[in-house]
This record gives C-alpha cells, sequence and structure tokens, in this order.
C-alpha cells in the first residue's frame, strides 16, 4: 500500500477525519455513519492519519482521496455525477484526474479545464459549440468523450479512461523514439485527425502530450475540441490572443501562429513538429522565446533529421518534410493522404514471386498401334504392311523396319512377275 505522508503544504490537517470525509462527499451517509460506529467502538482508530490508512488499506477511499482529506482539502473530490479517485497529470488546459461514475459504475478520465478558460465567455461558448461535434466522434485512433459540463463554476469534460502513458511522458522517460516505430504511430495519429476533420473539426493543438499511448500500443489523439479554448478571436494578434499555451509554440503551424484561419492541413504541420521532435529528442524550431521560435518557422526550415539521426530513410524525410511545408497547399492534401504516405514507409514490400521454369515437355510415349477391322495393325510411321499374323514373317517385318523402301521395291517386282507368271500360264491353257 502507498504510504501516506503528513501533508507538506501549510494545511492544517483536521483533528478528526470523520468532518471532513462527511463534507467531501465522496461516501453516503450510511457508510460514513458506519465508520463513525467503528472509530466510536474501538474497530477503527480516531487518529486522522491512522483511520486513512486503514480506509486506504480496505479500499474505502484511495490514496488520493485520502491525502485531500488528511490535508483538510476535502471540497472539488466530487464533480457533478463524478467522484474523483485519483490525479492523473496536468498540462496548460487544465488537470485530469481519474474518476468513477458511480451510477453507471464507469471510471473514466475527467479533465477540468484550467480556471483562467473557464472564466473566459468567448472561450466557453466555442467549447460548448465544439463539443457538439466532439460527441460525434467515434474511432479507434481518438480518445472518446462521454460528457462535458459546468459545475459549481467548474467546467470539464469526461473521456474514456486509457492506461498507458503520452509520447511527451515516453521521450522524457526512454529519451528518442525509433523512427519505424514513430512513423507507425504517427500513421496511427493521422487516421484519428482524418476521422476528426471529416466530422468538420480541426484539432489545433497536436503534440506529443495529446497523443496516447495505450497498454496495446495503439495511439489515441486526446484533447479534440479543446484546442477552440487556445483560438484567437478574429481581431486578436499572437500577443493578445485568448490565452495561447506555454509550449503550444513548439508544434503551432505558421498560419496559426499568424492568427489566420486553420484547417487540417495546420494539424499536419503540427504532427510533423511532433514527429520531429519524438525521433531526433529535438525542436524542429528552437529559440530562446516564444517569439524566437515562432518566427523561425516562418523564415527557415529545421535543420535536416540526419542531422541527428545519420540513419534516417531519405524516403521518411520526404514525408516528413512535407508534413512540415510553410505553406498549406504544400502539405498532403488530407489527414488520410498522409496516413497512408506514413503506411506506406513502414508496409511489408511484397515481391512478385519468380516465374516457375519453362516446363521441358517429355518425351512423347507411343500410343500403342490400334488393330483395324481385320487385325492388322495399323498408325506406323513407316510405310506398313498389312500383316493378319506379324509372327508369321517376323524376317520381313525387321527388313521393312531397316529399309522401306527396298521392300517396298521388291514388293512391286513380286506383282509384276506374278502378273506376267499369270498371263503366261493363261495362256498355256488356251
Amino acid at each position: 500500500m502507498a504510504s501516506i505522508e503528513r501533508p507538506k503544504s501549510g494545511d492544517t490537517p483536521p483533528a478528526d477525519l470523520l468532518p471532513a470525509l462527511r463534507a467531501s462527499g465522496i461516501l453516503n451517509g450510511r457508510l460514513v455513519g458506519e465508520i463513525q460506529a467503528r472509530v466510536g467502538n474501538g474497530d477503527y482508530p480516531s487518529d486522522p492519519k491512522a483511520l486513512a490508512e486503514r480506509l486506504v488499506k480496505e479500499r474505502v477511499l484511495t490514496v488520493y482521496q485520502a491525502k485531500r482529506l488528511l490535508s483538510n482539502r476535502p471540497r472539488g473530490l466530487v464533480v457533478g455525477r463524478y467522484v474523483i479517485l485519483d490525479r492523473i497529470g496536468s498540462g496548460s488546459m487544465g488537470r485530469v484526474y481519474k474518476a468513477h461514475h458511480v451510477m453507471m459504475d464507469r471510471v473514466v478520465a475527467l479533465k477540468v479545464i484550467a480556471p483562467e478558460f473557464a472564466s473566459n465567455e468567448r472561450a466557453v461558448a466555442r467549447f460548448q459549440r465544439e463539443m457538439r461535434l466532439v460527441g460525434r466522434l467515434d474511432h479507434e485512433n481518438v480518445v472518446r468523450a462521454f460528457d462535458a459540463d459546468q459545475s459549481g463554476g467548474m467546467l470539464f469534460i469526461v473521456m474514456e479512461y486509457v492506461r498507458g502513458q503520452s509520447l511527451g511522458e515516453r521521450l522524457k522517460r526512454g529519451g528518442p523514439i525509433p523512427a519505424p516505430e514513430m512513423i507507425d504511430y504517427a500513421a496511427q495519429a493521422a487516421l484519428g485527425l482524418a476521422h476528426a476533420h471529416e466530422q468538420g473539426m480541426v484539432h489545433r493543438d497536436v503534440k506529443p502530450s495529446n497523443l496516447l499511448l495505450s497498454e496495446d500500443r495503439r495511439i489515441k489523439v486526446l484533447d479534440l475540441g479543446l484546442g477552440v479554448l487556445i483560438e484567437p478571436d478574429d481581431a486578436a494578434t499572437f500577443a493578445t490572443a485568448d490565452g495561447i499555451a506555454v509550449g503550444t509554440v513548439d508544434y503551432m503551424s505558421p498560419e496559426q501562429a499568424l492568427g489566420r484561419g486553420v484547417d487540417g492541413r495546420s494539424d499536419l504541420f503540427s504532427l510533423g513538429c511532433a514527429m520531429y521532435h519524438l525521433i531526433t529528442g529535438k525542436l524542429a524550431f528552437p529559440g530562446e522565446s516564444q517569439i524566437d521560435r515562432l518566427g523561425r518557422r516562418l523564415s527557415a526550415p529545421p535543420a535536416p533529421i540526419s542531422d541527428f539521426v545519420p540513419d534516417f530513410p531519405v524516403a521518411a524525410a520526404r514525408v516528413i518534410d512535407k508534413l512540415m511545408a510553410p505553406k498549406p497547399k504544400d502539405r498532403f492534401e488530407s489527414a488520410a493522404e498522409a496516413a497512408e504516405a506514413l503506411q506506406a514507409l513502414i508496409r511489408p514490400r511484397t515481391r512478385k514471386p519468380a516465374p516457375p521454369p519453362p516446363e521441358t515437355p517429355a518425351p512423347a510415349e507411343s500410343a500403342p498401334p490400334l488393330p483395324s477391322a481385320n487385325g492388322a495393325v495399323s498408325g506406323l510411321a513407316s510405310p506398313s504392311l498389312a500383316v493378319q499374323d506379324g509372327a508369321r514373317l517376323p524376317w520381313l517385318a525387321a527388313l521393312a523396319a531397316r529399309r522401306p523402301g527396298a521392300v517396298l521395291t521388291g514388293l512391286v517386282v513380286a506383282l509384276a512377275l506374278a502378273f506376267a507368271a499369270g498371263v503366261g500360264v493363261g495362256c498355256l491353257w488356251r
């Protein structure tokens, strides 16, 4: 069990855990009453820390909930219909929590939007419009959204809970990602973006921390619909936009940086910048300040990836260069086209099987001789003799096989002599 330390902040720990537990709303009144009764009869300790540890051990509370209660901060553990279980992370848009929908018994990821955005009426109005599109998204490479609402002054969105880590976290913990692996991830992300674009939605904030890698190695695009919170108004400049987030500029397209209208090709530029960073460990457009980093993408191309990864394939470099083309018209026409180009880089090449060598025809076997109607053998290649009983004249058959011409001549002569003898005998009988 994870240890529960004393609060490190200036929060005063409660003298009694039960009032804080009751005020939090994370347990129903009946269960709180049972805990109070057990404390009263000595089954549970009365010391707040010891009681919290006991409730965590029995899985009545989570470690995160216990720490919040011991810090005397019970408020905010229930957001709308969701009970907060743990804090997953935080970013420029707000904080993400693991939460539980009690009635549906579903564990979800709940993102509470940062107060500076939630208090901006224009940003909230855009957010509400965008959430109608988010509800239509249903793709294996997109984190699905279940709910979005306001509660107690908090603006939040509820999404599917995916076990895994973002590619930004992967980069921090494991260093640059090998090219074939990253190209596969980028192809998956492009497919998810293609689905969003088909629904009329532009992400506007594609970056490594918004590409979630699940435990089964599937990429899911995160925070679709939240990009409108950083979208400047028509009359705004970069300096006056409604909350450009720190770090977002490192992946922002030139047209978005200039406050111009964006389409799906802007997301492709951001995807290319994210790939560059994840493969090399370097930003495509480094600089000392946000303005400097933005200016670089407007004035010069990034350093070739081969400067950092010497054996990087030329074909892959061309695809990434096209993703990061300064002008939208020079990029891929769509995310689907980009996905196909990325998949082609890692798809196994199928070679046509070599044609089999021509078969040498086997020597034709001589067909057995067919008997004629009178029993004579026919079908010989050489002039034949019609012999009723071949066994009677074997020497003649052998001679015919060796010298057919001589045998034929002898037959003609024999017939002529027989004819002459017949004529002579006829004359004698007259």
